[in-house]
């Protein structure tokens, strides 16, 4: 899955819905009673996105991991940095 927000419509708090939608989706499920298997949430991005970065890592507390050189075929820089948050 991809997600992304066009600049013109950043900091309206379009991608914080996206993400809170789909971790609270996950965190719902356990509640209702439905078994859950996710353990941890993992997404790439690329490495001279830092506005991204700092999005997840600041505002959902995901935590920046490795950095994965030639991850991008079409775009440059390559490379991206693994980015998880432990849900248990």
């Amino acid at each position: 899955m991809t997600l992304g927000v066009l600049a013109a419509y950043r900091n309206h708090g379009i991608g914080s819905k996206l993400v809170s939608s789909t971790l609270d989706y996950i965190i719902e499920s356990e509640t209702e009673g439905k078994a859950s298997t996710v353990d941890e949430v993992m997404l790439h991005v690329q490495s001279s996105n830092t506005d991204a970065i700092n999005f997840y890592v600041e505002k959902f507390g995901f935590e920046k991991g490795e950095l994965v050189e030639n991850y991008y075929k079409r775009i440059d820089p390559p490379h991206c940095y693994v980015l998880r948050k432990k849900l248990r």
